[in-house]
């Protein structure tokens, strides 16, 4: 059986990183890079599918720790995302700008209210500071200490 999870702003090889969230592991670049890896397949087996929303990697030479990260993964881009298309094709299965699934709106920053026509957001982008609003649902690395969580724990 197979399990939809998310997590977002992975920010890979971001040195500056630890220095705006020290809630993360490691204690330099590469050590976070391999905390990731160690905190997502903790919880992801071979056939779940995670949807990482936006800011994947900073550095192309940490995308190869994409590989080492079970399961299947889709991507949603987010205003970090540098590479070209087909770099991230290369570890993404699918990649989306936005999309609406699961009877949610799926994006890298927060929607607007008005455009939630009464679907909840999960996203990312605001790191630790999440929106006081049970619509927004925050799957940033901080807010889940590096741990993708599954859809039936969002629901």
């Amino acid at each position: 059986m197979s399990t939809v999870r998310f997590i977002s702003d992975l920010h890979l090889g971001h040195e500056k990183i630890l220095q705006f969230s020290p809630s993360r592991g490691g204690d330099c670049v590469v050590s976070h890079s391999e905390w990731l890896v160690d905190q997502w397949n903790s919880v992801v087996g071979k056939n779940d599918t995670t949807w990482v929303l936006g800011d994947v990697c900073f550095n192309k030479n940490h995308l190869k720790y994409l590989k080492m990260m079970k399961g299947q993964k889709i991507m949603v881009w987010g205003n970090h995302d540098k590479f070209p298309l087909t770099k991230y094709q290369e570890y993404f299965h699918l990649v989306y700008g936005f999309r609406k699934k699961y009877g949610f709106w799926i994006s890298h920053a927060p929607i607007h209210e008005q455009e939630l026509r009464g679907r909840r957001n999960i996203h990312g982008h605001v790191h630790s500071q999440s929106i006081p609003d049970p619509r927004y649902i925050n799957v940033c690395v901080e807010a889940l200490n590096g741990i993708p969580i599954t859809l039936e724990e969002i629901k």
